[in-house]
């Protein structure tokens, strides 16, 4: 299930299914849409999202981060927090590092004053917990109204990574100078997943950025189809509530061949997506086999190998 955002950065009101804002103001349920009958709580998935990525790219936190934190990531700590309530709470993300601290990361859409004075008990409690001191780095993709919280007793101020501040055709210049380069491995795959969060000078909306990504993350993770597939999952279930349904769909068919091992098919089989580039490959195999196409032809045209299309043709001629 997708839900739309905005369909470009460069309009001025956002459609949200059966809602629609202003840029300007902002105004919208937080964190819910509607989807059909239904009222979704979309930030879920940003924090899942935070969580994996940085859980599973860890090494490199710190340098997509760039918090100005310094040490090597040594450890991925607990977040759940149990109070004297019985309640339980989760942080999003913590790690521990080599200088004996931790590292306390958020995803937050709208950074309000509760979202801050919330990430502050949860760095106290982490700190309580862990018997270490914890920096909170708060990952948001709109510029945040409030950024600390003062009160007589208490001061905490986070550091705020505003990911929409970023340049998009920077970072894919020199994605692609380091494909070119054979310096796969030294691309940032964090880069890869929140890309499409990034803002391009030149125009490229969320859904061209997204699309974008999808067809990089096999270049740039080569021959590691796990990692491969762990990208994709990660980008489509972060990026896919920014963009429109329409586009997503058309996105997810043209990489349909890139994304056929993936976790993010689920995204493809729930819109009927899947079976309908199933059809037409066997229409296009339908019309190559009448027009006297062999099969190697017709397997490279397609991606479908030859048993299938013997199977397509055995079927045709019954």
């Amino acid at each position: 299930m997708s839900i739309a955002l905005c369909n470009s950065k460069k309009e001025k009101r956002c459609t949200i299914r059966g809602y629609s804002m202003s840029k300007k103001s902002g105004k919208k349920p937080k964190n819910k849409v509607v989807a059909g009958n239904h009222v979704v709580d979309t930030h879920h998935n940003k924090d899942k999202v935070l969580k994996e990525s940085l859980t599973l790219f860890k090494d490199g936190s710190l340098e997509f981060l760039d918090s100005g934190l310094s040490g090597k990531v040594t450890d991925i700590l607990s977040t759940e927090m149990t109070e004297t309530t019985t309640k339980k709470s989760y942080a999003d993300n913590a790690l521990k590092m080599s200088t004996n601290e931790g590292v306390h990361h958020e995803w937050e859409a709208d950074v309000s004053e509760d979202d801050v004075m919330r990430f502050g008990s949860y760095n106290l409690d982490l700190s309580r917990m862990h018997k270490i001191p914890f920096t909170t780095v708060i990952i948001t993709a709109t510029k945040p109204t409030e950024t600390e919280y003062v009160n007589k007793s208490i001061s905490f101020k986070p550091i705020i990574i505003d990911l929409s501040e970023r340049d998009a055709d920077k970072t894919l210049a020199e994605i692609d100078r380091k494909i070119k380069a054979g310096e796969h491995s030294s691309i940032n795959e964090l880069e890869i997943i929140y890309l499409p969060l990034y803002t391009s000078k030149s125009g490229k909306t969320t859904a061209d950025l997204l699309d974008i990504a999808v067809k990089l993350a096999p270049q740039v993770v080569k021959d590691n189809k796990q990692k491969k597939n762990k990208l994709h999952d990660l980008l489509i279930l972060l990026t896919g509530t920014f963009v429109a349904d329409k586009e997503l769909n058309t996105i997810l068919e043209e990489n349909m061949r890139i994304l056929e091992d993936s976790p993010a098919v689920r995204v493809l089989e729930d819109r009927g997506i899947k079976k309908g580039i199933q059809q037409r490959d066997i229409q296009i195999v339908i019309n190559m086999l009448q027009a006297g196409e062999d099969y190697s032809r017709i397997s490279l045209f397609t991606g479908l190998n030859s048993d299938r299309i013997a199977e397509i043709d055995k079927e045709r001629q019954a």
